[in-house]
């Protein structure tokens, strides 16, 4: 049985389904799936730059006051910097669920652009962490 034939009023299926839209009520279809994966992406790109970005910008100057390796550095530091890539596991989770969100929302046609916007944003956000570490090093070292 199709949900078409369902529509008889009075039957369980029509009243699970909800009031029917009057004539002429065209509603645009939202596509909250598609905004909360591109939130997401977002949110994992940024993220994750900001944490290479911190770990890049202090970890020279404060292994060149303190020494060649990061174990000579404070403990407060090292807990930081166990911190910031500790985050990563976060960004990465936020981007995963991106692209799901993006690949459902893409596949029931709801937000294709912003989708597909998404899933792209949420793939280049790790790729981009390794350039933002090392030019933040090498910003931090000051030898630009």
């Amino acid at each position: 049985m199709s949900i078409q034939s369902a529509s008889v009023t009075g039957s369980p299926t029509a009243a699970a389904l909800g009031p029917a839209p009057a004539e002429g009520d065209e509603r645009p279809v939202r596509a909250r799936l598609s905004s909360w994966a591109l939130g997401l992406s977002l949110l994992a790109l940024l993220g994750a730059t900001a944490a290479m970005a911190y770990v890049g910008l202090t970890v020279v100057p404060m292994e060149s006051a303190s020494g060649y390796y990061l174990t000579d550095t404070p403990a407060w530091y090292q807990a930081s910097v166990l911190v910031a890539f500790g985050s990563l596991l976060l960004w990465t989770s936020a981007g995963i669920a991106a692209v799901v969100s993006g690949i459902v929302a893409l596949v029931r046609g709801r937000g294709a652009v912003r989708a597909a916007v998404a899933i792209g944003v949420a793939t280049i956000a790790p790729v981009l962490t390794v350039p933002v570490l090392l030019g933040a090093m090498t910003l931090g070292s000051g030898e630009l």
